[in-house]
């Protein structure tokens, strides 16, 4: 069976500051090195469980922040943007599980870099009236094609935004949350190890869960007024408020997509 990991920065162990997840800052390398190494312990746990093959998805800014000869060279990678699904690219009905590494929690939430896809634009978003983190819309992107997700890492605020639409769901938390740019952080060979395991466990018992979101509308607010003047360029966009605006199609998977583009309107609306 073919398994997929999401993979971010923010969620990674020892990650505190922006800087340590830009490129073009001197922090940088070692956080990427982080960051390779508990994606090669996920994918270990995964074919330790028992998985026929590995996908993994280069979630952060650019999306080419994994090397591929650094990989575990069993793996196949997405790297590089723009794509369709984004975090998800490679979704499709056969997966057999998704799991997400290194994710961060929304950005309403007491987390480390707590943001929503993109913190200069989005303020909040809901899925229905449920309020949605980049877990919670790539979760039911996934479930769109009827993929289950059966692991997450991060600290704890991203674990406790994902127990509570997936109760019971295999986690590891990387760090604990003490501000903004602060956290408690957990050995990082702590960490993999945990991954590791958790992984082997969660693939090797088929712990995973389905949920498809009970409303596909997507409710969200942007960072300022300025940013929505190039949205009301799309017609399946309504917007409510200065800074507020639903997309309603009846289909989450292009809710999704019209979102996606929503923000990258909002960039360019950017002084």
């Amino acid at each position: 069976m073919k398994y997929m990991f999401s993979v971010d920065i923010e969620g990674i162990s020892g990650v505190v500051s922006w800087s340590q997840a830009d490129m073009s800052n001197k922090e940088y390398d070692k956080a990427r090195e982080s960051m390779i190494k508990e994606t090669n312990a996920a994918v270990k746990g995964a074919y330790d469980g028992g998985a026929g093959s590995v996908l993994v998805v280069d979630g952060h800014a650019n999306m080419r922040n994994l090397i591929p000869e650094e990989l575990d060279e069993r793996v196949e990678v997405i790297l590089g943007t723009p794509r369709v699904k984004c975090m998800m690219e490679g979704l499709n009905k056969d997966i057999a599980g998704v799991g997400f590494i290194g994710y961060h929690s929304s950005a309403v939430s007491y987390g480390t870099l707590a943001h929503t896809y993109s913190g200069s634009v989005v303020d909040k978003i809901y899925v229905g009236e449920k309020m949605a983190s980049e877990f919670a819309l790539n979760s039911y992107l996934a479930s769109q094609y009827g993929v289950p997700v059966f692991f997450i890492s991060g600290d704890q605020e991203t674990i406790k935004e994902a127990q509570e639409l997936y109760p019971g769901i295999p986690h590891v938390i990387t760090k604990y949350s003490t501000g903004r740019y602060s956290a408690r952080c957990i050995h990082p060979k702590k960490v993999r190890k945990k991954i590791r395991e958790e992984i082997k466990r969660a693939v090797r018992e088929k712990e995973s869960k389905l949920i498809t979101p009970k409303e596909t509308v997507i409710r969200a607010s942007f960072t300022d007024t300025g940013k929505l003047d190039n949205l009301e360029l799309l017609p399946e966009v309504d917007r409510t408020g200065p800074k507020e605006f639903v997309i309603d199609t009846g289909d989450f998977e292009k809710n999704y997509k019209i979102f996606r583009a929503c923000t990258m309107l909002a960039h360019a609306a950017s002084q």
